[in-house]
């Protein structure tokens, strides 16, 4: 008769328990990012969205805390009930790189890496009418005087791949931050700033329309849209960057119940292989891919032991 009656409990259990998952989400889902609206990379999360909306019956709210290196974001994110109700959109390079330079009352591997959706590829660009515009111009210009370039906060990609640059090329340039591209992009283009580090997409029509002009590539290998612009690969630059050719990725809370994961992940997923995403996003000049936890994972930790050694050598670690 016991063994009746807990066979009985443990089933009513299970069936509650499946009962909760299936109900998932009952609300809204705020996905909030440290990238301020009208930047390239929001844009490529608002795209996203409109393709999840398809496979989540709740609305999908994108908040926006721009500042700090996407670290109030991710504080936001790491604040809130760890419940699924509220994920993040953040660079691979985050948890990997940008972390580190921050006092932040959480740990990295509390960040959890569900989908990656959008790769980065870096570019340092100048106005076209520049005597910088070329790549050798450029750094015999800037290992004799200091040169300005900006990027989106202090410890973000734009911000680390300068300084590894400077580092391997001998060069003097000179940090200035903002809160995203849709800033900085125009303060180059108004002489404010001599250089800008960007993925392509924030970039593109300018290079097209010929108000801004690209002196090289972070990564081994050259753009398809803009073959005429050379990489820091065959520069001689001996600095692996393509690590940090980010990758904009979907987070949650490592404490956030794995049913609740498993279900945010496999919407996600179908979001960033669905034709309307991807089409959008080729459209505006970036570059889809999916990537699992897994792949996250090893970028996170490849980004991490290449990253950390460097700013501790340039005195960028948080204290």
């Amino acid at each position: 008769m016991m063994k009746k009656l807990i066979s009985a409990v443990m089933v009513v259990a299970l069936s509650v328990g499946v009962a909760v998952a299936q109900t998932f989400p009952e609300r809204e889902i705020r996905i909030v990012t440290g990238f301020p609206a009208g930047s390239a990379a929001e844009i490529s999360l608002r795209a996203l969205v409109r393709s999840a909306q398809k496979f989540v019956d709740k609305p999908l709210i994108i908040v926006n805390r721009p500042g700090a290196g996407q670290s109030i974001a991710m504080q936001e994110l790491m604040n809130a009930p760890a419940d699924g109700y509220t994920v993040g959109m953040v660079t691979d390079t985050f948890p990997g790189m940008t972390y580190h330079q921050y006092k932040l009352r959480f740990e990295a591997e509390d960040i959890q890496p569900l989908v990656g959706y959008v790769q980065f590829r870096h570019v340092l660009f100048v106005k076209s009418d520049s005597p910088y515009r070329n790549y050798d111009d450029f750094v015999t210009h800037a290992r004799q005087s200091p040169v300005t370039y900006g990027g989106t906060g202090v410890g973000t990609t734009p911000d680390m791949l300068g300084k590894i640059f400077a580092r391997a090329a001998g060069l003097k340039l000179e940090y200035i931050s903002f809160r995203g591209s849709n800033e900085y992009v125009p303060s180059v283009m108004g002489g404010h700033v001599v250089s800008g580090i960007v993925d392509i997409s924030g970039v593109a029509k300018q290079f097209e329309q010929g108000t801004l002009a690209g002196v090289v590539v972070f990564g081994s290998e050259r753009l398809p849209e803009f073959p005429q612009i050379p990489t820091v690969a065959e520069k001689g630059i001996n600095v692996d960057m393509s690590m940090f050719n980010s990758v904009l990725t979907i987070v949650a809370n490592r404490s956030v119940p794995a049913d609740r994961t498993r279900m945010l992940q496999d919407a996600f997923t179908k979001a960033a292989n669905d034709p309307e995403f991807r089409a959008a996003a080729t459209s505006a000049g970036l570059h889809p891919v999916t990537f699992g936890p897994e792949t996250l994972q090893r970028r996170i930790n490849a980004a991490r032991e290449l990253s950390v050694p460097l700013m501790r050598e340039m005195n960028l670690l948080a204290k």
